[in-house]
């Protein structure tokens, strides 16, 4: 199995240094999709509201309460995940993770985005095996979405 170093802190910018892959790098992708997807939490929040009458953490939920359940939390839980606030590319459950939602609303398109962003890095590293990320990521601005909007790296000839 390959190694990588990457990101170590729980802030996504702290360490921009990029993921230095060792041979063979495929064999990190199964596990690294589903981390990426857990570490970064595209979906910021959503919100619900309570059908009925329920207690949380001894916290009063009235029916009709407005409820904000916020991703990141549930993906960085330390009673649920080993060490949340780390990027550990290989991961013993990558696919524990709140990215996608959960029971009937989790998101119907789950498979096809792992599907998508596994083909990606598996083409990535079929040209560009080192990648190094040369500046600190620029964020896009929203209370919905986390996203990157600029993030430049350096790829040697």
């Amino acid at each position: 199995m390959g190694r990588v170093s990457g990101a170590q802190s729980a802030d996504p910018d702290a360490n921009f240094g990029g993921l230095c892959f060792a041979n063979p790098p495929y064999l990190l992708i199964p596990k690294m999709v589903p981390e990426i997807i857990r570490y970064q939490s595209p979906v910021v929040h959503m919100r619900r509201t309570a059908l009925s009458d329920a207690e949380l953490n001894g916290k009063r939920i009235a029916k009709d309460d407005k409820v904000a359940m916020w991703y990141i939390s549930g993906n960085r839980d330390p009673d649920e995940i080993e060490d949340p606030d780390r990027f550990i590319i290989d991961r013993a459950r990558p696919r524990q993770h709140l990215s996608f939602g959960f029971g009937i609303h989790r998101c119907v398109g789950n498979r096809l985005a792992e599907m998508q962003l596994t083909i990606l890095w598996e083409e990535i590293l079929k040209r560009f095996p080192p990648i190094e990320v040369v500046e600190k990521p620029k964020r896009a601005y929203s209370n919905l979405i986390h996203g990157i909007t600029e993030m430049k790296v350096r790829i040697p000839a």
